[in-house]
């Protein structure tokens, strides 16, 4: 089916790589696998080594680990040469998988690998995937050296491909200063990123990026401009007839708690309870999910 809509003349990696619902890795996964077949009579060797390898990272985003990594045994088998996008793309979703795993170092060799080869081979889209997830991987300290390789080929590529990652680079580059405390830049930032998904109408990316914004503002203690901000999602959220977002929740009721509201309570129940669902929340922020459960249990 899907192979059907691809125009003449589409670069069928690049146009599969459009079809991604990242927030619903598992229909992701059945469109992938309608690609299946005509990978396999494709003349680009590495189309089917592709689709297969997204099909894995539908996988290790599920949390299905073994499932990846047994997915990408098997796109190993079919790379015909070390020098390929077919490689860049194993070696990306290898290394995201050990990442996702909590296994950093594996995930950094697999990253590091990815991004030389991507260079090598003139592909600035994997090139910017690959920087962009060394900046991920890598200490607080090395993270901006790898945000700025990265969006320096973002920024200067001929691919409009590539440029599409303006908008991560921007997200990722605004935590890395929102970390180190440098709040007003990160607010740059952030406002660049929700700038860049509203022009390309990525809705739910546009709504994360307000997210970003308004958690930045209540960093610069600008409770009053941030408040609207978290309440307006939730609206959208609700509205749409979706759960409303639990970090949305946890948001709304920090400020609240700020502010001296007594319902802040209230919110972080709610937030508990939607969050306390993420496995990986359970695995990597016990103390978030504490913290709130402690605070909902406030009432006065």
């Amino acid at each position: 089916m899907w192979g059907s809509v691809f125009a003449a003349g589409d670069d069928p990696i690049e146009a599969m790589m459009k079809l991604w619902q990242y927030d619903d890795p598992k229909t992701s996964a059945l469109v992938f696998s309608s690609l299946i077949y005509s990978a396999m009579s494709s003349e680009d060797k590495d189309y089917l080594p592709a689709v297969l390898s997204q099909i894995a990272r539908s996988y290790a985003i599920r949390g299905d680990f073994n499932a990846a990594h047994k997915q990408l045994d098997e796109v190993k088998s079919l790379i015909e040469a070390q020098k390929s996008r077919a490689n860049v793309f194993y070696l990306l979703e290898r290394g995201r998988t050990f990442n996702s795993e909590g296994n950093k170092k594996r995930a950094r060799l697999a990253f590091d690998e990815a991004f030389t080869i991507a260079q090598e081979i003139g592909d600035d889209y994997l090139a910017i995937d690959a920087a962009h997830m060394m900046g991920i991987v890598e200490s607080l300290g090395g993270q901006q050296r790898w945000h700025d390789v990265a969006l320096k080929i973002a920024e200067q590529s001929n691919s409009a491909f590539a440029r599409n990652w303006l908008g991560t680079l921007y997200n990722n580059m605004g935590w890395t200063q929102f970390d180190q405390g440098k709040f007003s830049r990160a607010l740059e930032l952030f406002t660049k990123n929700a700038e860049f998904r509203r022009e390309k109408e990525q809705h739910r990316r546009e709504q994360i990026a307000r997210w970003a914004i308004g958690r930045t503002l209540r960093a610069l203690d600008r409770l009053p401009e941030a408040l609207p901000i978290q309440e307006k999602l939730m609206d959208e959220r609700t509205s749409a007839g979706y759960l409303t977002d639990g970090r949305v929740l946890e948001e709304i009721g920090e400020i609240y708690r700020l502010m001296g509201r007594t319902e802040a309570h209230v919110y972080f129940s709610r937030a508990y309870h939607l969050l306390a669902a993420d496995p990986y929340i359970v695995r990597d922020e016990p103390d978030r999910l504490a913290r709130l459960k402690e605070l909902s249990a406030i009432q006065d």
